[in-house]
Parts: C-alpha cells; structure tokens; sequence
C-alpha cells in the first residue's frame, strides 16, 4: 500500500543532523498538518523532515472507515523504514498514541515528542470531561465523523483546536482540510491495549507536552502519559490543541521542541 511521505530537507547552508524526523498526524486530518508550519521551520534548523499520511488520509491509500490502532502502527512502520530506520519520533493526538506503540521495537526510534497525545488509557477520561465542559464540541466532531467537514461550525472548530485569539480567516482556511476518521479507531481509542514500554527503563528520551486550554486532551492526560513513560512534561500556558496550526502557538512549541531535542545531543 502506498503511502503519502511529504519531506522537507535543510537548505544546503544549514549544518545538518544526522538523525531524521518522522511527524505523525492525529484524527481527522493529514500529513499536510505538518507542512504548514513545523516541517520548514525544522529544516531550517538543518533537520531532514517526513509526515506520513495514515492509511486512507490526505494522498495515502487504503480505506480509513475499518483501520484499527494496529494499522495505523504498520503505517508509520512502513514509512520508518521507507525513511532508513533510526529517527526521531513526532505524534500528535491520535498520532501520540501510534508513536507510543512504536517506542519499544528495536532501536529506531531515538527519541520521541508526544504532542496533546492520547494518553495510554485511552480517552475515555477525556471524553468524558469534554462532554461536561465543551459539549458543543462533542456535537460539532460527532457531525464531522459522519457527515464531513462541510457540515461543521468554525467556531467550535476553532474552540476545539485553536486558541480563542487565533483569527478566524486560519480556522476557514484550513477547516475544509479535514476529513471523516475510521470508524474502528474511534471506538478502539477510548480503551486501546497498553504500548509496551521502552527497554531499558529511562534510556530513551521522550517529551510530553500540550496546552492546558486543551479540550480534547486535558492536562490531566498528559500527566498520565508523561508518568507512563518517566518523561520529561511541558504544559504550556494558555495553548490550545491544535499546536503544529495555531498561528500564536505552533512557534513557541516549535521553539521548545528544538531547544529539547538539541539538549539530548540531537
């Protein structure tokens, strides 16, 4: 099955890691999250990046509607080894979670960031307080799985993913963006199997991070992913979900990410 692999390489006067990395998209959109914003930036940091498209999203084939967590993890895999093997490991959302299975088979993976990801139990939690707090949210994503975005209000788009001063011009640019999720992963994502853990304990470098204006993924997850895996934790401030897109937040968490990975010798 053939896979959507964007990349984006350092320019030619930049000094250039030797380790690549790999972006992992969440629910409901692409690869294409990627290449707004963080796949430049990091290229002019001199680093060789990829986004994959899971199966069935942005230009990858495959059928979406039955894709379960295990294949979502094939994917990325695939595109892993596509890439030549070790890398540094990017997931948001969803994409968190994919990454999080991924983290305890062999050596390819030289450290991982987990962005306002799934935690490892799953969002049964998370849904649960986003039904209390944003059931207005809850609605407009229930008529995004079934109808598609045409269907949905940019103003609770914007509530879901972007922070409140994020002009809504962005929110109605993007938003025809996104597409319909599989079915199986909904369901399987609110009590997915446990990631196996990295061995040794500790020796691979994992950040955690997201914003605690996050409706999707509140900051009580992040905690639980960043026991989880003994990682280092960044809550920011005032951020939204939506950090790769968010025109106020996608640079400061860029910033934050590159300043981590330089720290671990990257």
């Amino acid at each position: 099955m053939k896979l959507e692999l964007l990349y984006c390489r350092p320019t030619a006067a930049t000094v250039a890691h030797p380790i690549p990395i790999l972006f992992v998209h969440g629910s409901y959109c692409g690869a294409w999250v990627w290449s707004e914003h963080f796949m430049p930036f990091f290229a002019r940091a001199g680093f060789t990046c990829h986004a994959v498209s899971l199966r069935g999203h942005g230009g990858s084939e495959g059928r979406f509607f039955s894709a379960s967590l295990d294949d979502y993890v094939s994917d990325v895999r695939q595109a892993i080894d596509h890439i030549g093997g070790r890398c540094i490991l990017v997931g948001h959302s969803m994409g968190g979670l994919v990454a999080q299975h991924c983290l305890a088979d062999g050596d390819e993976v030289a450290a991982a960031v987990l962005m306002s990801s799934v935690p490892p139990s799953g969002l049964a939690s998370s849904a649960l307080h986003m039904s209390v707090f944003s059931p207005d949210v809850c609605m407009q994503l229930a008529l995004l799985q079934s109808v598609g975005p045409a269907a949905v209000k940019g103003e609770v788009i914007r509530k879901a993913l972007f922070a409140a001063e994020t002009p809504a011009e962005d929110v109605a640019r993007l938003l025809p963006r996104f597409q319909q999720e599989s079915q199986r992963i909904c369901v399987e994502l609110m009590n997915p199997p446990r990631p196996r853990l990295p061995k040794p304990a500790g020796a691979l470098p994992i950040l955690v991070m997201g914003g605690d204006r996050d409706v999707l993924v509140p900051s009580f997850a992040l905690y639980e992913t960043a026991a989880y895996f003994d990682a280092e934790l960044e809550v920011m401030s005032g951020a939204p979900h939506g950090l790769m897109l968010d025109s106020l937040w996608w640079e400061p968490t860029a910033d934050r990410i590159l300043g981590w990975l330089l720290a671990q010798g990257l």
